[in-house]
């Protein structure tokens, strides 16, 4: 499809838009102003294309620097997962069966009279109280089919409100007319996933008619609300300590595709508005692209996983690539004699393909790859009762050596948990540790960072975690080795400098991708 440059930078309508004064790159519906500038006034540099291949996407709109902010996203709808156990409905705050409180109006229980009247729990509230029905939570610590059709209705309530509205946006805290754009994939999560298919008929569909609410929303409405949760929707990074689980809507940043080398990254705030940032330089007219899965899972577990969640088949440069851009997250170790060559598969576009190693042409069957992987899983998820975690770990990755490849996903895995694990544990203390074991801690970070950057640039928090371990533990080498004489007061003065120098580099990252607020 050829770029309208009269078409509205977001929903590409035509209709009485006017080109940015102030950037000059976009036009903009009356609906849509607002989204295309930050709170500080600044345009963000990115629209939206859509062409019948690719459907909508996120493309730059001028070249973006590392750690600039693309876009900030406030959510269309948020709410509990379709299987939640009892949580506060606007705040997400685990209920304390002890001290609950029961909201006056439709008996969900609640943090207090404010959360009750909070504006999260608002649309299902006014629901649920037209039709006179009233929930009765009894086991606050198991999963209660009440809580399933919540976020659905909270969605079927946005959708009305978005008829409404009528090109007004008035009153509007999200980017409005956009969840009409969203995919369902309804027909082939009828087909593929029958499981939740039937789920949704029995705990969401049958539970909004039994509410006296089927005359209101059909069926189909219903259905169409679930598969856009289904398939749109993101985790909220709520506190780990005294929180239920949260999912939400983001209708922009719904609209980019996937890349298993993406070139940015997504941080939800506190206010649980989401905000994209540049991980790299980003050219103008260059796709903007996320990532659904993390960098750490390889080919064998990301295509299988995003064809079954998501529909879609990633045929990118790195599932293209039997050694996943070198990094070799997947390969295995060939058993032939005095061999020892690199196990790739022969197609990774294709799951069930065979393997053949890349030094003598051994082939090996794909169901013996995933035997050798379901036993190394097995291995590293069953430790013995007289070993630590330390040995364990180092038990597992001397036994595996001669099986997988030492980048293998499962190994880089271990080698993580390993390096958090020397310096940190009473037993392996920095203070405690010998020379070899924090030598052994550097190499681990090293080994860990070698393989993950290659498929993964800029800021990530694996990437802090290893820079982090290894500057303490050379400096604690440097440390040992001065006031053993080993090493000059300039030399540890040295050592001081550089480490300084990393850690004010990864404290710069950090702060790239946060927005000033």
């Amino acid at each position: 499809m050829l770029d309208d440059p009269s078409q509205c930078f977001l929903c590409l309508s035509s209709h009485d838009t006017i080109q940015c004064n102030q950037c000059d790159q976009v036009a903009t519906c009356r609906q849509h102003v607002k989204t295309h500038t930050s709170s500080v006034g600044t345009c963000y540099p990115f629209k939206v294309q859509n062409d019948w291949e690719m459907g909508r996407y996120l493309v730059a709109t001028r070249n973006i620097r590392q750690g600039e902010v693309i876009l900030k996203d406030p959510p269309a709808v948020l709410g509990p997962y379709t299987r939640s156990k009892a949580q506060c409905l606007n705040c997400f705050k685990k209920i304390d069966s002890k001290n609950r409180f029961d909201c006056e109006r439709c008996g969900f229980p609640v943090c207090d009279k404010e959360c009750g009247r909070g504006r999260y729990h608002e649309d299902e509230c006014e629901l649920f109280e037209s039709v006179g029905f009233r929930a009765a939570v009894e086991e606050v610590d198991e999963f209660d089919q009440q809580y399933s059709a919540v976020t659905v209705l909270r969605l079927l309530r946005v959708m009305e409100r978005e008829e409404e509205v009528n090109n007004n946006d008035d009153g509007c805290d999200y980017v409005p007319g956009m969840i009409i754009n969203l995919m369902d994939h309804n027909e082939d999560r009828e087909l593929e996933q029958p499981n939740i298919w039937n789920f949704e008929k029995e705990f969401i569909i049958n539970f909004i008619q039994k509410c006296k609410l089927g005359k209101r929303f059909t069926e189909t409405q219903i259905r169409r609300a679930a598969g856009i949760l289904a398939t749109n929707a993101t985790t909220l990074e709520l506190p780990a300590n005294g929180f239920g689980r949260g999912t939400a809507v983001f209708p922009t940043y719904a609209m980019m595709n996937h890349s298993c080398l993406c070139n940015s990254k997504t941080i939800i705030n506190e206010d649980y508005s989401l905000q994209v940032v540049a991980k790299e330089f980003i050219n103008k007219g260059q796709e903007i692209t996320n990532q659904y899965m993390k960098a750490e899972k390889p080919t064998i577990v990301r295509r299988p996983f995003l064809r079954e969640k998501w529909f879609f088949d990633c045929r990118c440069s790195r599932c293209s690539d039997p050694t996943e851009c070198g990094s070799h997250l997947s390969s295995l170790i060939c058993s032939k004699p005095k061999c020892g060559g690199a196990v790739v598969s022969f197609n990774p576009l294709d799951n069930k393909s065979d393997w053949l190693c890349m030094r003598c042409g051994a082939v090996i069957l794909s169901n013996r790859v995933k035997a050798v992987l379901e036993r190394a899983e097995n291995l590293i998820s069953n430790p013995s009762e007289e070993d630590g975690a330390v040995e364990h770990y180092e038990t597992v990755l001397h036994k595996l050596s001669s099986q997988l490849h030492q980048n293998n996903y499962l190994l880089i895995d271990v080698k993580q948990k390993l390096a958090m694990l020397y310096g940190n544990t009473a037993q392996y203390s920095m203070l405690s540790m010998s020379r070899p074991a924090k030598q052994r801690k550097v190499q681990l970070c090293l080994d860990v960072m070698d393989c993950l950057s290659k498929v993964e640039s800029g800021y990530s928090p694996w990437r802090t975690n290893m820079l982090s371990e290894m500057t303490r533990t050379k400096v604690a080498i440097a440390r040992k080795e001065f006031s053993s004489g080993q090493l000059s007061k300039a030399g540890l003065k040295a050592v001081l400098m550089q480490n300084k120098f990393l850690m004010m580099y990864l404290a710069y990252q950090q702060a790239a991708v946060v927005e000033k607020k």
